[in-house]
């Protein structure tokens, strides 16, 4: 992955129907391995970047993003039109939107940094003997 010289990144659901622009700097990017996020992603993990909610705007198909309430106080939005989950949003982290690394079309200002919730990961990968950082 090479690092955005950019001072933004733009991102989609699959069909393109909801777009979306991030102005850097970013928080954090990080793999997340919890049971919510794996379930919700259908995936071994979920890689999230994470800015600033006022640094995050849906560019077009804002009518087709829809989203729920994955635990209390914890929405996941995602394009009601092919499914893709995009963003992420909860209490426990306020004013701050995370958007799946996935969904990015052009390239971010970082790389993944470290794992969250690594004591949750999956046993079929063959992860490391140590925990990754």
């Amino acid at each position: 992955m090479n690092a955005s010289t950019s001072t933004e990144a733009r991102g989609s659901c699959h069909c393109g129907s909801v777009q979306f622009v991030a102005r850097f700097p970013s928080r954090f990017c990080s793999h997340c391995h919890c049971e919510s996020c794996r379930r919700a992603h259908s995936a071994a993990f979920v890689t999230w970047i994470g800015f600033k909610s006022d640094q995050v705007d849906v560019v077009a198909g804002a009518e087709h993003l829809a989203r729920h309430e994955s635990s209390p106080r914890t929405f996941r939005s995602f394009c009601a039109k092919c499914g893709t989950k995009v963003m992420f949003a909860s209490d426990r982290w306020p004013d701050e939107t995370h958007i799946a690394l996935a969904a990015m079309t052009t390239p971010v200002d970082r790389e993944p940094a470290n794992h969250y919730c690594y004591d949750e990961h999956v046993a079929w990968i063959p992860w490391p003997e140590t925990a990754p950082s």
